[in-house]
């Protein structure tokens, strides 16, 4: 079996075992996730009107997060990525209401959890990004 044949095989397994739209939305949340990290930079160090930035890429992470997530409790193929997705929807949530909480209450703390809790959910995208990838190794 020739490289090109070995290749489309392995593409055409894929794609059985995680369907397109999912592989799509793990792949494009570590980019919007980083994304924020520059947007937040740029606020603080550049113009503090990239805030605007950040809260509208912000809102958009909420789409490839909710798509993983549905699909782990839909598409039988991906049911094993439940654990990951129901993390990273927590951790959304989390991102949230440390702004939101921060900013009612004042608290420093909590604002400051923020940044951390961007890094845990970066951390737990690239974590499915490699169980998909692994899995269309194998």
């Amino acid at each position: 079996m020739s490289v090109l044949q070995e290749n489309l095989t392995a593409r055409d397994r894929s794609h059985r075992i995680a369907p397109r739209h999912f592989v799509l939305s793990a792949r494009l949340l570590p980019i919007l996730m980083l994304a924020q990290f520059f947007t937040a930079g740029l606020s603080l160090f550049q113009n503090a009107a990239f805030w605007e930035w950040h809260a509208a890429i912000g809102a958009l992470v909420a789409i490839p997060i909710l798509a993983l997530f549905i699909s782990t409790l839909l598409v039988r193929s991906v049911r094993a990525l439940r654990w990951w997705a129901g993390c990273l929807a927590l951790l959304y949530v989390l991102q949230i209401v440390y702004v939101v909480a921060g900013q009612s209450t004042g608290s420093g703390l909590l604002q400051a959890m923020h940044p951390f809790n961007g890094a845990l959910l970066l951390a737990t995208a690239l974590v499915i990004i490699a169980k998909i990838e692994r899995s269309h190794q194998a």
